[in-house]
């Protein structure tokens, strides 16, 4: 079968499994603190259902720019997925799209339509949620962009395919401390771009990170959070392809065993997440972001002096 159609698969695979795993972290965070919560782990599904059965509404203000938000950041979220090689390898047609730019440059574009959809509602709160995603951005994109920029030194080359490839056969690894410095600070920010606590996401869709969606409603916003889902279970898959790309040849088990390591740590950061209230954005977030910049900082020194 060609890699065109694996990457095709492997998208649908995972946006019809995603919100299981979001439902099972809802379930735990609720019994972590002792709330009652869904009745299952299938709740996520029920709402995004519900929400499709509902009407739209669009604020008499807004442009084609908040219409067509939800459709571009469920897109986004897949073409995200699509060119993570999974269960596709190095010099097939499929890989030629899976560049570590181009994730960047797919995963920038998700967050400034998140913000500019936001604040095109016309709704000062969502404006406010918009602007603290793109503030998240200043701190968190430095670290990832820095490490990225480690890994692919030691690579040669930007080409995930060929980067997982390396890692498999032990060029390079972290036996490299620079490459061991480099996924520790990549992985602060592939949790701060999940979106849990302590930097970002509480339970309350009432709170400044759903006051973005504020507007939306129905369809939009099922598609949204739907979207939203995929973006949280790309910058898991993004760590896994880079640092942690071990498994099978066989496509199938390939993709099986990435959905089953990216769901473990979709969940197991609901425990993360009752350690401590949310940081505020401009003191203790930007402390710990000024931190874990160092760190990808010495991963890169590190690469510098040929450590």
């Amino acid at each position: 079968m060609s890699s065109i159609f694996f990457m095709i698969l492997q998208v649908i695979v995972i946006v019809l499994v995603a919100p299981f795993f979001d439902g099972v972290a809802r379930v735990l965070r609720a019994r972590l603190q002792s709330r009652k919560g869904p009745p299952d782990f299938l709740q996520t599904y029920r709402d995004i259902i519900k929400l499709f059965k509902r009407s739209r509404t669009i604020p008499k203000c807004s442009h084609w720019v908040f219409r067509y938000g939800p459709y571009t950041l469920f897109g986004t979220g897949a073409a995200l997925l699509a060119v993570m090689p999974i269960t596709y390898g190095s010099g097939t047609l499929a890989s030629y799209a899976s560049d570590v730019f181009v994730i960047l440059y797919i995963s920038a574009m998700l967050r400034y339509i998140f913000g500019i959809a936001s604040i095109d509602s016309g709704n000062p709160f969502a404006g406010v949620g918009g602007s603290r995603e793109q503030m998240i951005a200043v701190f968190v994109e430095p670290v990832m962009m820095t490490s990225l920029l480690v890994v692919m030194l030691l690579a040669q080359t930007s080409n995930l395919a060929e980067i997982q490839e390396m890692v498999r056969n032990g060029e390079i690894g972290y036996q490299m401390p620079a490459f061991a410095v480099a996924s520790i600070s990549f992985l602060w920010a592939m949790y701060v771009e999940s979106g849990r606590n302590p930097y970002d996401l509480a339970e309350a869709e009432q709170e400044l990170q759903e006051g973005v969606l504020g507007e939306y409603c129905g369809a939009d916003f099922g598609l949204a959070h739907a979207g939203l889902i995929l973006k949280q279970f790309a910058m898991i898959g993004m760590f896994l392809s880079i640092f942690e790309p071990w498994s099978f040849e066989n496509p199938f088990l390939a993709l099986f065993l990435f959905i089953l390591k990216a769901g473990i740590f979709y969940v197991a950061a609901v425990f993360i997440d009752n350690f401590g209230p949310r940081y505020k954005l401009l003191t203790s977030f930007r402390s710990n972001a000024i931190a874990a910049f160092c760190v990808s900082f010495v991963a890169l020194v590190l690469y510098v002096v040929g450590v």
